[in-house]
């Protein structure tokens, strides 16, 4: 039980450190980049992502916890499977968000390319 709310308030604190705060050292490997590498990191979008990932991770924790604090138990197992195959997911999914990968790269000119014809149909 402890272990659950321990870890919904630590998640709970990092997304809020790293969303609001805009904490970006605390984003795994964006501090050994070159500045080169950072400039075409989308931190805002990234922290937004990250935050809102550790925001659901947190509650999901709390929730755990308080439904073992009333009695039932909660096995420890599929939690922990579920919350790594979550987190791999996660981590993939920020990718996006990384200008020097491929998939970041895709994602960048998708993105420019929408902003270019919402900003033709503003006018």
């Amino acid at each position: 039980m402890w272990t659950y709310l321990f870890m919904g308030v630590v998640l709970l604190l990092l997304g809020f450190a790293v969303h609001i705060l805009k904490m970006d050292m605390l984003i795994a490997g964006y501090n050994t980049m070159s500045k080169e590498n950072k400039e075409k990191v989308d931190t805002e979008s990234l922290s937004r992502f990250l935050g809102f990932y550790c925001y659901i991770s947190g509650t999901f924790f709390l929730i755990l916890g308080l439904i073992a604090s009333i009695g039932y138990t909660v096995p420890e197992t599929p939690v922990t499977a579920a919350f790594l195959i979550w987190t791999v997911i996660i981590l993939i999914s920020a990718q996006r968000f990384d200008g020097n990968t491929k998939r970041g790269q895709r994602y960048n000119e998708r993105n420019q390319r929408s902003h270019k014809k919402s900003k033709k149909y503003r006018s």
